[in-house]
């Protein structure tokens, strides 16, 4: 099958079904699958923009080429093909035929299986596009290898732009570029017991992407030469704030065991974002919502929706950040949403939000900036220039390519061909976890190089897309779908457990200063597309339920006696927490039928100081005699003594193997009652009659013999 039939057929193939475009598209990749014997690599386009007032100016390109089959391929010729490119859509393969151009690289006369060979070519501007006056718009060149028969082994592609804003109808393309700064969580709320109260990390690989030329360190450095939109989570910050004065994490090298870090990477960056993000250059800052929450995940079931709720209140607990005065920033997982994802949005109330979402058909809409049911202030982004920055190095398969060339490349074409799609403003997100090569990053800068007339895109602010009135979508169907999977039920549920524990535990300690967003980090929107989100939810859980148990009730004395109608009854409360507390008590009776304890009083509020217990004593009056009575005690949170703030939680989707938040006194009631009383009385006054009546009776029987010989 010749190259050209190839060519047409994957056009075809690929106006269907291509949406989603990867950086480096082969000229015929959905025709030419891995079947070819040959793998071509473009490792070099040198300069990236043509020289437009010079066609005698020489541009490089550069590769790699491997034999991936099992023989020893002879006499092979790498040869270019040209062809124009009139729409986005079609950038994965040519309409219509190339041109064969008369440039062409002989490889080693042998190639043996998996050896490989470097090519380079080093045409003129004239020799490429073969005119001194080319006519403007995308070209996509393609770098095939052949056999000496002719054959096509194998290709790959690339594109170049020649002056488009020259093209008919085409105006300078307006691009909002946000940029995030969005990594992974790691705090625990587990502190070291000891003086220093350094934070616990669940794995060290949240502390290191903090370092001096890591992805977090790089994304801010970058951001600083472009007018970009920076799309902050505040946890980010937050995080590399609280690891400042060191930190401890698990080493897999020594059985897990905790090691101390410096916090000194975490410092530099803290400083190194904070400096940036309130400059006066940094205008364009949007804060996501704090911690990122998956809000398609949470959208899903009545506890993630109230979970949701709960997190889209946080306030981040350090400085830094996004100075305040933008609007907040929702972004679904990938910019994927439907209904049910913006209705929970909706019920959340979070003032001034805007939603993030993504489509692959905004071009077609009046504005970037749109009202959808539920949704009315939605800013809907471009997949196609977005999908540009997926991470270069995640590629879906091995590639003898330089995956930031090929991406460069990418964006200057897609942004030509988009300044004939409209004059509204196109918003641009890339992944949260993305990793933005150099060649990508002077792609965007290379125009400003470029003369004035003929710069066909420029960096707009988002503020100018959010500040146009919202237009109503024709098609608010073509919002991209939810495709990957939430995050599980459990891993909700979880969540949910671990914020109710987690609030009614310093809703009684007295310093408020604590992070607010621990619970909800294991529900990031980072968990979604990346490992070890389960295991760092039940490392988040257990500590929760651990440090939930250090305020409780201690060990009861044996069932207690009480003599007389009143007395009290004590009960101890532990505070083992590093603070002081402030918590209240309930006491009632729970006899079935009659009250035999009446309880005069609830108590509180009780302060407890850090690492002491307390003794209650609780008044009581009895009603009853002689009966074994149980008296249950509960702690709550607040003087209201309501359900909502028992310090056991009552809506907990899985219950906590023991409840130290409630204690039961068994109380023997053993007094003297009012007819006791009178029969004792009684029983005395009989016996003072009784014991006289004898005395009465005993004289008289001694006086009797005397009379009776006195009267004979």
């Amino acid at each position: 099958m010749t190259s050209r039939v190839l060519r047409a057929l994957s056009a075809f193939a690929l106006f269907v079904g291509a949406v989603s475009l990867l950086p480096g598209n082969a000229q015929a990749a959905a025709a030419r699958s891995d079947a070819q014997p040959v793998e071509v690599g473009i490792g070099q386009v040198s300069p990236q923009i043509p020289n437009f007032a010079d066609t005698k100016k020489t541009m490089t390109f550069s590769g790699v080429v491997k034999n991936t089959g099992s023989t020893t391929l002879k006499n092979l010729t790498v040869r270019v093909q040209r062809s124009m490119v009139s729409s986005r859509s079609a950038m994965g393969s040519a309409e219509g035929r190339g041109f064969d151009l008369d440039l062409s690289k002989k490889l080693p006369d042998r190639l043996a299986p998996n050896a490989s060979a470097t090519w380079t070519l080093t045409p003129t501007e004239l020799q490429l596009f073969g005119s001194r006056t080319p006519f403007p718009g995308v070209y996509a060149f393609d770098f095939d290898v052949t056999d000496d028969n002719g054959d096509f082994l194998g290709g790959y592609r690339t594109f170049l732009v020649w002056k488009p804003k020259d093209m008919s109808g085409a105006q300078q393309a307006r691009v909002a570029l946000m940029w995030p700064v969005v990594g992974q969580p790691g705090i625990t709320g587990q502190k070291m017991p000891n003086s220093s109260e350094a934070p616990i990390l669940a794995d060290q690989s949240t502390a290191q992407q903090y370092a001096p030329g890591g992805r977090l360190s790089k994304i801010m450095q970058a951001g600083t030469g472009m007018p970009v939109n920076w799309l902050v989570d505040p946890d980010v910050l937050s995080t590399a704030n609280q690891l400042v004065n060191g930190y401890f994490a698990p080493d897999p090298k020594s059985n897990n065991k905790l090691t101390g870090y410096s916090g000194n990477d975490p410092g530099s960056f803290a400083n190194q974002a904070s400096a940036i993000l309130t400059s006066a250059q940094a205008q364009n800052c949007w804060s996501l919502l704090y911690g990122d929450p998956d809000v398609n995940t949470l959208s899903r079931t009545p506890t993630g929706r109230s979970l949701l709720t709960s997190a889209a209140g946080l306030q981040a607990p350090a400085t830094g950040g996004c100075r305040p005065g933008n609007p907040t920033v929702a972004w679904p997982s990938d910019g994927q949403a439907d209904a049910t994802t913006l209705s929970a949005l909706a019920g959340a109330k979070v003032p001034n939000l805007v939603t993030l979402v993504g489509s692959n058909q905004v071009s077609t809409w009046p504005s970037a900036h749109a009202s959808l049911p539920n949704s009315p202030n939605t800013v809907v982004y471009d997949n196609y220039l977005s999908n540009i920055f997926t991470d270069p190095s995640k590629p879906a398969a091995p590639s003898l390519s330089n995956p930031g060339v090929l991406a460069g490349q990418q964006w200057l074409a897609q942004t030509a061909l988009a300044a004939t799609e409209g004059s509204h403003v196109l918003v641009v997100t890339p992944p949260r976890d993305f990793d933005p090569p150099q060649e990508l990053l002077d792609a965007i800068k290379a125009v400003n190089a470029v003369p004035n007339t003929d710069q066909w895109f420029a960096l707009d602010s988002l503020s100018q897309v959010v500040d146009n009135t919202p237009a109503t979508p024709e098609k608010a169907s073509t919002l991209t779908r939810i495709s990957t999977a939430n995050q599980t039920d459990a891993a909700v549920n979880s969540a949910s457990d671990s914020q109710q524990l987690y609030h009614a535990l310093h809703s009684v300690i007295a310093d408020q200063q604590y992070d607010t967003s621990v619970p909800f980090r294991p529900i990031a929107t980072w968990w979604r597309n990346h490992g070890g989100g389960a295991a760092y939810g039940k490392t988040v859980y257990d500590t929760v339920v651990t440090d939930h148990g250090l305020v409780s009730f201690g060990t009861q004395t044996p069932p207690l006696t009480m003599s007389g109608k009143s007395g009290t009854v004590p009960v101890t409360i532990k505070n083992d927490t590093d603070a002081p507390i402030t918590i209240y008590l309930r006491a009632q009776d729970t006899g079935a039928h009659t009250m035999e304890l009446k309880v005069s009083a609830d108590q509180g509020p009780h302060s407890i100081n850090k690492g002491q217990s307390a003794t209650i004593r609780i008044p009581v009056q009895a009603l009853g005699n002689g009966q074994p009575v149980t008296l249950k005690a509960t702690l709550y949170t607040c003087k209201d003594l309501n359900e909502n703030c028992t310090y056991y939680p009552a809506n907990l989707s899985t219950p906590l193997k023991g409840d130290s938040s409630v204690t039961f006194v068994t109380v023997k009631v053993s007094r003297i009652g009012i007819i006791a009383l009178g029969l004792m009385i009684g029983s005395g006054f009989l016996l003072v009659l009784l014991i006289g009546l004898r005395v009465y009776r005993a004289k008289r029987t001694h006086h009797a013999p005397a009379q009776d010989t006195m009267a004979s």
